[in-house]
């Protein structure tokens, strides 16, 4: 069957203590290469499933790549398991052997009695060395499969990857490279963008063929537009058409564009725009717990447009430090949306921002109508914005949802600001 499959062993990722990040990497860099991933499967340490997964995987696929289970401790069982699959035995291998013996050598420690299982390998396997590791890789060649065993400690892996395996892939494989664009977008639910990318492409030029991938991470949608079957002059030009007619669709929600990986946030985003446009905002929270701040703390140079916020649960708390008299306020919907422009004004001037930003509001203590209210108030040096919101979800979505939907009214301000500018 087409496609490989990726493996990778270990307790702690079926237990889901670690996040399973080698499945992902290598996913992404055969991609890069044409050449498809067709499943990820995660064992635990257990030797029947591990003995069965190898052989399942053998039996269905031309290439298998298996990450973890080589090290020296005893739920280390990897090399056991796949002389036992595929019916071989296992033998000590002097290269191994030595490789073990000379990395610890070479760092002037002693090696333990139990390191020296690493050098028992399966019969007729080939050694893929690892000097960043004790751990050697291995390949082993069954019934029209090769199977790849690499360490689980992802330098390790990543490195024997891309000088032992790839190239040899590159020897009998022939990758169909993918060109992909890659479209981050906050402002609309996953519903709300596929509805407005229905039919986009047209009508596509030959064999072209065109997946429109769509990924929630809340509260973002990543969208993903992968083109095959077009060589790789025609496939830049149509893939850049194909990305500029999505952009036009999705209009200002979308907020970075890029290729395969895109590592911009929302927040980053926001951040590089207060940069360009020379502006600095503070921030008064009464809704988001801090994750506003902490959002925005967290993107590189950010402390060259942040100047700094106040965070308390309660606006009277919040009045009373930022100097606004909240006694006299009845804080219902009206009276909190006042309250919140002038908190936004109050913080621009005490921290001498350009912008302020006040954010008011509570997540619903259970999911019901009329719950999870919130407002957002910008001012600046001339203008002032109010946003009123109702988000009846649990509290910590809310928390981050508020923080988004904050820094989106900071987004509008600078745009409206760079506007005024130009004309």
């Amino acid at each position: 069957m087409a496609g490989i499959e990726i493996i990778t062993i270990g307790d702690e990722l079926v237990e889901g203590r670690l996040v399973d990040t080698n499945a992902t990497t290598l996913s992404e860099r055969l991609l890069v290469e044409g050449l498809t991933v067709a499943r990820h499967t995660s064992v635990g340490d257990d030797r029947q499933e591990i003995v069965a997964g190898l052989r399942e995987a053998a039996g269905r696929r031309r290439v298998v790549l298996v990450s973890g289970g080589l090290g020296p401790t005893s739920d280390d069982i990897t090399a056991e398991c796949a002389a036992e699959a595929f019916g071989v035995s296992l033998v000590r291998s002097p290269e191994a052997l030595a490789h073990v013996q000379q990395f610890f050598a070479s760092r002037g420690r002693e090696m333990s009695p139990n390191n020296e299982k690493q050098a028992d390998l399966p019969a007729g396997a080939v050694i893929l060395p690892n000097p960043r590791g004790t751990a050697v890789g291995f390949r082993l060649s069954t019934d029209g499969c090769e199977l790849y065993f690499m360490p689980g400690v992802p330098r390790e892996l990543i490195a024997m990857f891309e000088e032992e395996v790839l190239p040899d892939l590159r020897t009998f494989l022939v990758g169909a490279p993918r060109r992909v664009a890659q479209l981050k977008v906050f402002g609309l639910g996953e519903s709300d963008v596929a509805r407005k990318l229905e039919g986009f492409d047209g009508e596509l030029p030959g064999d072209a063929r065109l997946t429109v991938q769509y990924r929630a991470t809340f509260p973002e949608i990543h969208v993903r537009l992968v083109l095959e079957g077009v060589d790789d002059h025609r496939a830049e030009e149509l893939l850049e058409a194909l990305s500029a007619e999505a952009q036009g669709r999705l209009s200002k929600s979308v907020f970075a564009t890029g290729g395969t990986r895109v590592e911009t946030s929302f927040p980053d985003q926001v951040v590089a725009e207060l940069r360009s446009a020379g502006l600095r905002v503070a921030a008064i929270d009464g809704a988001t717990g801090g994750v506003l701040g902490r959002l925005v703390s967290k993107t590189q140079d950010s402390a060259d447009v942040f100047l700094g916020g106040i965070a308390a649960p309660y606006p009277r708390i919040l009045g009373s430090v930022i100097g606004v008299a909240t006694e006299s306020v009845d804080i219902d919907e009206e009276g909190i949306g006042d309250l919140a422009q002038q908190m936004a004004a109050a913080v621009r001037d005490r921290f001498r921002a350009d912008l302020g930003v006040a954010v008011l509001g509570a997540p619903a203590p259970e999911v019901r109508p009329f719950e999870g209210s919130l407002t957002v108030a910008v001012a600046t040096r001339t203008d002032r914005a109010l946003r009123q919101y109702n988000f009846p979800i649990e509290g910590d979505r809310f928390r981050v949802l508020a923080a988004y939907v904050a820094l989106g009214q900071v987004r509008r301000a600078i745009r409206s600001a760079a506007l005024r500018e130009s004309q």
